[in-house]
Order: C-alpha cells, then structure tokens, then sequence
C-alpha cells in the first residue's frame, strides 16, 4: 500500500530500527539484486539496501519466468563483471532456434530455423534459483545490507523533497526504513503500479503455462538416430542449449535447458486462436501439446513434472516508472512484454540502467523532472514497440516461410538498433546527440508496422510450404551476421548515429525485397487482396523501376546485378518461389506505386 500522506521529512537518524538508506530496493528477484549490484558498482559511495521476503537457500530450478536472456540482457550482465560467473555456473546459450508450422509432422520434416554456428556475441540460459541465490552473496561481498524475509507492507512517498518511508515486518517485528530514493521491484505484486494505478492495457492477448521437469530433454531425442541428415547438421549435437520453440497457429512452446540439469518447459497461447483454458493447468498444456505437438508430448511424458504455473493476458503497460520525487519501478513491477525472443533481462537492463543514471544526476544536484521524463517516454516506446512483435503474429507462427521472414527482421532491427541503444549508453548522450538518434529508431518502428501487417496477410492468403531442411539464421556471411557481431562494438555518439542511420536506410531496402518475395509467390489475384488488406499504396514505399525490371531478367543476369540488400536476404530466405504470373504481380506494384 502507498500512503503520500504520511510523508514527513525524516530525522537524520530514521527510526530505532534501522539507519537512513541512499536507494531501499523493495524486492530482491532478478531485477532488483542486479540493480543493487549496478549501484554498488558504478555508485559506491551509496548505501543500498534490498528488501526480500525470500530466505536462502533459494532452490535449483526456482520456478521463475524469465530463463533465457538474448544479447542486451546479456551485454548488461557482462557490464556487472558477471561474465566469468555466467560461464563457470550457468549455460552458454546457442541462440533461439525454431520449428514453425505443423507440429503433426515429425521433427525432421519441419523446417529448422536458428544459428549454424556458435554466437559471436554470447548469450546465456539462467537457472534462476542459481542465479539469485548466487547474486545475494555478491552482494553481501559489495556491501548491500541485504534483509532476507522482510515483507514489504507499505511504501509512503515523501512529498516536495521529503524522504520515503518503508515500512516492512521481519521475524514478526513492525520496522520501517528511511529511503532517500525507493525503487519497486517487487515483480507481479507491484506495489507502485497497482498503489499508483499506473498499469495500462494492451490488446496483445497472450498466455502461459510453464513446468519444470526433472532432467535434461535434448531434443535431438526427437529424432530417430537413423536420420543422419538431420543429426548431421552444423552444430546438431548442441541444439539442446539452444532456447527451442515448437510452433504453429496462434501458439508456441519452449524447451530451455538449465545449468543444474533440469528443464524449463511452457506453452504460450494466443486468446486469438486458443482459449486460456489450454494453458490454465498441467494436464491441459499436455493435453494440448498431444494435439498440437505430439512427438514433444510423448517425450514429456517420459519426465518427473517439478511443478506448474500459469498466467492469463501476461502482457501489460505502465503510465511511467521513474519521477523526480525520487522513486523508480523496475522489472516485472512495471511492465511485461512476452517471453518469445526473451527480452526480459533486456527490460531489466534498461530500467535499472535509467534508475542509475537518475541517481547519478541527483547525487550531482541535477534537476531529474526532464530527464525522467525523457526516460519514461523512451521506455514505454521499447515496450510498446516490442510489444508489437508479437500482438498480430498469431498466423504467422504457423507458416514457416513468414516467420522465417520475420525473424529475419526482428533480429536485423533488434541488432541494429535496440542492442546498439543499450551497448552505446544513448541515454547518457547529450539530449541534441539523441535526436539523430532516436529518429532512426522511430523509422524501424513505422517500417516495422508494415512487415508485420505483411506478414500476417501473407499467413493468411496461403499455406505454409511444409519443406524439410535447416534455415540457418543468421548466416554467414550477411548482412545480419555484420549486425550481430556489431552488437559488441563501442562507438563515439557520431559513429553510432551514422551507424543506425546507415542500418535503417537497409531496412528499407528489406522491406522492398520482402514485397517483392511475397507478392510473386501469392500471383496476381492474391497479390491484389493483400495489397489492399494492408494499405500498400500509403506506405510510400520507394520500388525503384530498375529493381522491379531486373526480376523479369533471366536468373544468371538476375543473380549478378541484384543489389547487396536483395542478394542477403535471399542468402538468409532461400530462393524465391514465383507464382506462373509473377510478372502480372509485380505489375501490380508498379500500378500501386504510380
């Protein structure tokens, strides 16, 4: 509960319990240890105190979402020197890896999306239980006075400067601590956001049941052994540490390995398509895969079920997380995206990032109402944004050829933008330096709002080709890769904005080539329909007469005049499957584009 009333300005002393805090951080799960662990780091003249109702010892396996980091997360974990302990005590992780389209069909007859090689940039499977038992010690080596089974009941927010007030129970003792800044991070119970009412809906209507089960399931084990194509593709013997999704319609599932040797299984469903009810117990998420994904089923039953949880329409906003009257929201506290791609070490490196650096201004005089309304703004549009991976793709993780494509694009962008927003510390630049910036962002944004309406129109028009075979991603080499591997350069401001300036006029080009492949592929009835289903002609987009004249050239003059762009994207896609009236299609966006 918050209370704004009781918000007197605190004696020098605090209370008879405890002495006054620079930062009391209201939880102590991921978000909220690696927060203290940042400030420790980068402000140590600080005193920091984390509030956890937890006790130690934390068990293996803790049945938390949020496993599975991709590269910010990553980059952020390394950044707290974590990266020797990631190595040592947790998974080295090979990428995302994908089986869209029928999961009737065996395994080796879907088609394999995911990484050929290992990473350039490395990223890491996070047994939980592990790792936030594991960061409580560092802690304590960093000097945090951690309280472990202290129940935060109120938080009271000082009003025109004043301190906060924490008022807590420990070993059933009322206490309360004095807190210069207070920052919630106390997950799903969300003390500010619900006090504050500050949680804002979106109409992305997706759930989740998710389990443990005891031991490792590889999933080459889905495999006949005498299948030595398949077994015998780049990398095969390691796909088990990859993040694996079995997906179709409206639905995907995970395998995720765990360094303590267990593993995490769930089931994400899009209410589009498939009800709650799939998803709201143990025994209709098997029900489910047996019908959807039966040969992971069979192999599921073969394990020890460790325990279950669910959660209905997951996916929320917030109004803001940080105000100049010196108080902050992070992780779960604040806002939840969606668990495909495992952006959620992301979000949390970003919001303890912008936490940080509010801090840093305060200690330095700064006034905060600028900057903290600039953080906000920023992070509501990564939320909102990424959001919108997701919200209308429920078709398209049913058809293998669109969702190649759109991870084709997802990566590219993360990459080449969201990773180099973190990597670079833009929201340290000089406000002037963000703008050049910032534009570049909003260009993939609106570029992205017309390939994920492209791709869910193609999904709809025509069925997936079910073909057999790896689609490595990214490949080597390309355009992606190049993204990839940028992800962990560090640039002056004037190197990154021409960088992101540079990666978004190719994004454009991308999504040329995408119109181009789909709309040759559907042939001109088609074609037509999904031109008009997604407003083509205002998207403005330039087709150059040139690039549309060369795809009536013969394969040989095609193949060496296509443009770098064109020619990565058909090295990443594969080779384009034309309609017999392919030429009438393309005439159709020369009419669109007159």
């Amino acid at each position: 509960m918050l209370d704004p009333s009781h918000g007197a300005e605190l004696g020098a002393h605090g209370d008879s319990h405890d002495t006054p805090q620079d930062v009391v951080i209201c939880g102590g799960g991921l978000a909220g240890l690696l927060l203290a662990r940042q400030l420790r780091r980068e402000l140590p003249a600080l005193s920091v105190s984390v509030l956890e109702r937890t006790r130690r010892p934390l068990p293996d396996a803790c049945h938390k979402v949020g496993e599975s980091s991709v590269e910010t997360g990553s980059q952020y974990l390394e950044r707290l020197g974590l990266g020797d302990y990631l190595l040592e005590r947790q998974l080295v992780k090979l990428g995302l890896r994908f089986f869209p389209g029928d999961g009737n069909l065996p395994v080796e007859q879907r088609v394999e999306i995911g990484p050929s090689a290992e990473p350039i940039v490395r990223s890491y499977q996070l047994d939980r239980g592990r790792f936030e038992h594991d960061l409580r010690g560092f802690l304590e080596e960093d000097g945090v006075t951690l309280l472990e089974g202290a129940r935060v009941r109120e938080i009271v927010l000082g009003q025109k400067g004043a301190g906060h007030r924490v008022h807590y129970t420990l070993d059933g003792e009322e206490r309360q601590l004095a807190a210069r800044w207070v920052v919630d991070a106390s997950g799903r119970a969300a003390l500010l956001r619900s006090a504050m009412k500050l949680k804002r809906g979106t109409q992305h209507a997706a759930s989740a049941g998710w389990f443990r089960i005891a031991g490792r399931l590889d999933i080459n084990d889905l495999v006949p052994a005498s299948d030595t194509a398949w077994h015998g593709r780049p990398c095969a013997s390691e796909r088990w540490r990859s993040t694996n999704h079995f997906m179709g319609a409206g639905y995907w599932a995970w395998v995720i390995p765990l360094s303590t040797g267990n593993t995490s299984i769930g089931l994400v469903v899009h209410e589009e398509l498939h009800s709650f009810s799939r998803v709201s117990s143990l025994e209709a998420v098997m029900d489910f895969l047996r019908q959807h994904e039966p040969v992971l089923a069979r192999k599921l039953e073969e394990f020890e079920v460790k325990d279950f949880l669910c959660l209905r329409k997951y996916n929320n906003l917030i109004a803001r997380c940080w105000s100049p009257d010196r108080w902050a929201i992070v992780g779960e506290a604040g806002a939840f995206v969606d668990p495909l791609y495992s952006p959620g070490t992301d979000f949390i490196a970003f919001a303890n990032s912008f936490t940080t650096e509010l801090i840093r201004l305060d200690q330095q005089g700064a006034d905060l109402a600028a900057k903290a309304t600039a953080l906000n703004l920023q992070y509501r549009t990564f939320v909102s944004s990424t959001t919108e991976l997701f919200r209308t793709a429920a078709p398209v993780y049913g058809h293998a050829q669109a969702m190649a494509a759109k991870l084709y694009w997802d990566n590219f962008t993360y990459w080449s933008y969201t990773c180099q927003y973190f990597q670079q510390s833009v929201w340290r630049w000089d406000p002037a330096q963000q703008v050049p910036f910032d534009a570049a962002g909003r260009h993939f944004v609106d570029l992205s709002t017309h390939v994920f309406a492209l791709l869910r129109a193609w999904a709809g028009l025509k069925p997936s080709r079910h073909t057999p075979g790896m689609r490595a991603l990214p490949v080597f080499p390309s355009m992606l890769v190049d993204a990839h591997i940028a992800v962990g350069r560090r640039m002056e401001p004037g190197e990154g904005i021409a960088y992101v300036e540079q990666r978004a006029r190719q994004a454009e080009q991308v999504v040329v080539e995408f119109v181009l492949r789909v709309v040759q592929e559907l042939g001109p009835e088609l074609a037509q329909r999904l031109l008009d289903d997604v407003g083509f002609p205002a998207w403005n987009l330039p087709i150059p007469s040139e690039r549309l004249e060369l795809e009536a050239c013969d394969s040989r003059t095609r193949r060496r005049a296509l443009p770098e762009v064109a020619r990565d994207v058909e090295r990443c896609l594969g080779a384009l499957h034309r309609h017999a009236a392919a030429d009438v299609a393309r005439g159709l966006l020369a009419q669109s584009l007159a």
